[in-house]
């Protein structure tokens, strides 16, 4: 696949952000963003997969054990740059590795990107592909050489670690979880 072009990516404080940052996406050019998520403040959606000891086993050089996306909308108060309030599209992307219990989580913003959306990390962080697929499901992808900035908490840059694509670990086929088992977004 092709690396994420044209998508600037830009810090999210996942919590309730107070001042706007990022790439605003303007009403009516969300894309295939809209499609992932109605553009309606407080909408979120969370999707996310646990492999299983088997599907690992026939994937020897997988190292992900547990991989989850959450997308969410959010629309800052209105202010002199935006009298409407700026408008952003954040995600999530969480995993677990063989051989380490932590979780790491990588947080940015989202665009779109044709018939699927590109989401960033900041300052060269990295990225993934995310396209939607039949029954409720995405794929989230690394691309041919593509890799994600990853860290244990929101600003812990020295525990931070490369997701990067491998043979196993190139494309991740997730589930839409239940809106009930989706927390908020200022709760990331």
């Amino acid at each position: 696949m092709k690396r994420l072009a044209g998508l600037v990516l830009v810090c999210a404080a996942l919590a309730a952000p107070s001042t706007a940052s990022g790439q605003a996406i303007t009403p009516g050019e969300e894309g295939e963003l809209a499609n992932f998520l109605e553009p309606e403040a407080g909408k979120r959606i969370c999707y996310a997969r646990i492999y299983t000891a088997e599907h690992l086993a026939k994937h020897p050089k997988q190292k992900v054990t547990e991989i989850g996306f959450r997308l969410a909308y959010y629309r800052f108060p209105p202010d002199e740059f935006y009298p409407q309030g700026q408008r952003n599209y954040y995600f999530a992307l969480t995993a677990k590795r063989k051989g380490n219990a932590r979780q790491l989580t990588a947080r940015g913003e989202c665009g779109p990107n044709g018939s699927s959306i590109g989401c960033g990390v900041e300052c060269d962080g990295g990225g993934v592909s995310v396209t939607r697929r039949p029954g409720d499901k995405i794929l989230v992808s690394l691309g041919k050489g593509g890799w994600i900035r990853m860290a244990e908490g929101c600003d812990e840059e020295e525990s931070a670690v490369n997701l990067e694509a491998g043979e196993d670990d190139r494309e991740f086929l997730l589930s839409r979880l239940p809106d009930s088992a989706c927390p908020p977004y200022g709760a990331w």
